[in-house]
């Protein structure tokens, strides 16, 4: 004999029927705090469907983050401000706001190996996430290897468009070592391909006199690059301490005590 199905159980199923799964599971929680807080049944579907809304938007954050290629752990409240005072925490706090993504802005993190600019570019990115935007996180060789790999095959327009239609697209550890000019060449096509039409974040421990030499020595094309990431963006120029060298001399005070 099939024991009958309650009212709650009915109710359940059809929250989860009608993709409010998560706030199903959890309905007479939901009930018990709505009865003890006295809540009209207005006040009562506006928890369900906050429940619901909050545990989508963890789902999303969470998907969005793992998809995007941002290394874990890199956020703002990570970074350590007081030892970095050359970073100017207004000008970055007001980057978080995301509203260079929204209007499609570009973002230039320059200074020596070690200062955070990788970390402040990957914090970003997780803020551009949290904003809802999409976001491709890739080191510089990273992108150049996808590149050249897209521009031998036939579906190299389909395989671009991963980082191609992020809204964001974050470019780390430019210059570590000079680009030929084949190279140097399919960084303008992402360049010139985004330019007013999606974010770019650059980390690079070169100067902006220096890129030519980087950009297999073309100062033609490299003020053909700078002259579209420089048009609309915000230039953070960060020339402190190492933070690597900090943890380094540190791990030697460790042991020596």
């Amino acid at each position: 004999m099939t024991a009958p199905v309650s009212d709650l159980d009915r109710t359940r199923r059809l929250m989860e029927e009608t993709g409010f799964a998560h706030a199903g599971a959890f309905l007479p929680e939901l009930l018990e705090r709505a009865v003890k807080s006295n809540l009209s049944l207005s006040g009562f579907l506006e928890i369900v469907l906050s429940y619901e809304h909050e545990n989508r938007e963890e789902r999303r954050v969470r998907t969005s983050l793992k998809l995007s290629g941002l290394p874990q752990g890199k956020t703002l409240e990570s970074f350590d401000f007081g030892f970095q005072r050359e970073v100017n925490r207004r000008e970055v706090e007001m980057l978080a706001t995301c509203e260079f993504v929204r209007r499609k802005e570009n973002v230039l993190f320059l200074g020596p190996p070690g200062v955070g600019k990788s970390h402040l570019a990957a914090a970003l990115g997780v803020k551009a996430v949290q904003c809802g935007f999409s976001v491709a996180f890739l080191t510089a060789d990273e992108l150049l290897e996808r590149l050249r790999r897209d521009e031998a095959t036939v579906t190299r327009k389909s395989r671009r468009r991963r980082f191609m239609n992020a809204a964001l697209l974050i470019v780390d550890e430019l210059g570590f070592q000079a680009l030929d000019r084949v190279d140097a060449h399919l960084l303008f096509k992402v360049v010139s391909g985004r330019y007013e039409r999606g974010s770019i974040v650059l980390t690079s421990n070169k100067g902006l006199r220096d890129w030519p030499q980087v950009l297999a020595g073309d100062e033609v094309l490299a003020t053909a690059i700078l002259d579209r990431l420089l048009h609309r963006s915000h230039v953070v120029q960060i020339d402190g301490g190492s933070f690597r060298l900090r943890e380094m001399e540190k791990r030697l005070r460790d042991l020596k005590e």
